[in-house]
């Protein structure tokens, strides 16, 4: 009788369990180390470190790329679940975990190797013209110059799956004059292009800031996603699968 009551519960059990997997579905355009690409088997330290975190939750990471300010937007809307890589100047209103997932050290200023131009304050900015990525936050100084001169000579805004990579090569080609990006995700970038010697850094941007996977905050459970994945990162420190997945990609645990 108790192997037929078990044989009876069984399937309600399994229902059960798989009632309360979720599919979380996160994105953002490739910024390689923090993100790269979706079927490679290094998809990125962040994508590594929820994946990790969520399969022990029950739960299953879709990670896809798409343009920045599209993520924000789709994610804003609640058609995906969170975006990764993001400042909180990113966007303010999404839910943040209370562990960051890295310290990026920083926005540079990049031009070529032959180029003279160093930053010395906002007015330095007038003399060029400079190359972001839409959506991004680059520290409340640059993104008001942006905000202010997008749409005029002074600034180009591009957007896309790989905007780094277009706009490293277009100062290589003499269409901008400077561009701004984190220093680490930059080298990495430029290296991979074997352009590396080509160009040099010109100046800081921004002081180094926290960085998050955040989640939507028009989906209710983007709170719970949040204590399971800050309460992961704790986990995994503790454990050194942290520190094994940061090696990976050659970066150092920030704590």
């Amino acid at each position: 009788m108790r192997t037929i009551i078990f044989i009876l519960i069984l399937p309600v059990l399994f229902s059960i369990s798989i009632a309360g997997a979720d599919t979380i579905i996160m994105a953002a355009d490739r910024w390689c180390p923090v993100n790269c690409e979706p079927d490679s088997p290094r998809p990125g330290f962040m994508v590594e470190i929820a994946q990790q975190v969520f399969t022990k939750a029950g739960h299953t990471i879709e990670y896809r790329i798409v343009p920045w300010a599209r993520a924000i937007e789709e994610a804003n809307a609640g058609r995906i679940n969170g975006i990764i890589g993001a400042f909180h100047g990113d966007a303010p209103d999404f839910i943040f975990p209370e562990n960051e997932l890295f310290l990026l050290s920083g926005n540079s200023f990049f031009v070529t190797s032959k180029s003279k131009w160093t930053y010395k304050d906002i007015s330095s900015l007038s003399e060029i013209i400079i190359g972001a990525i839409n959506g991004y936050d680059y520290g409340e100084e640059i993104n008001s110059y942006i905000n202010k001169y997008k749409g005029t000579k002074r600034v180009d805004l591009i957007s896309g799956n790989h905007p780094l990579e277009r706009n490293i090569q277009k100062l290589l080609n003499g269409r901008i004059d400077v561009l701004v990006e984190s220093n680490v995700v930059f080298w990495r970038t430029a290296s991979a292009m074997g352009v590396k010697d080509n160009i040099k850094s010109a100046g800081q941007a921004s002081k180094p800031e926290k960085c998050y996977i955040a989640f939507s905050p028009s989906n209710i459970k983007s709170k719970e996603y949040a204590k399971i994945l800050s309460d992961g990162v704790d986990m995994l420190r503790k454990s050194g699968q942290l520190k094994k997945i940061l090696n990976a990609y050659e970066v150092d645990d920030w704590k």
